[in-house]
């Protein structure tokens, strides 16, 4: 009885870290990539209007 309920205890548990730890890994990974994403397409976009700009003068 006790057995099982460790055994019971330990999945859920073992199964709530790995969740949270998933959890956390991905959203660290999807903000980098947002954020290196954005940082690009920010540049393209600058460096277009500087051109635009420059090629008006």
């Amino acid at each position: 009885f006790i057995r099982s309920n460790v055994h019971t205890y330990l999945r859920t548990h073992v199964r709530s870290s790995v969740r949270s730890f998933v959890h956390t890994y991905v959203s660290t990974y999807v903000h980098s990539f947002v954020r290196s994403f954005v940082r690009t397409y920010v540049h393209l976009f600058v460096r277009s209007f500087v051109l635009s700009f420059v090629r008006s003068f």
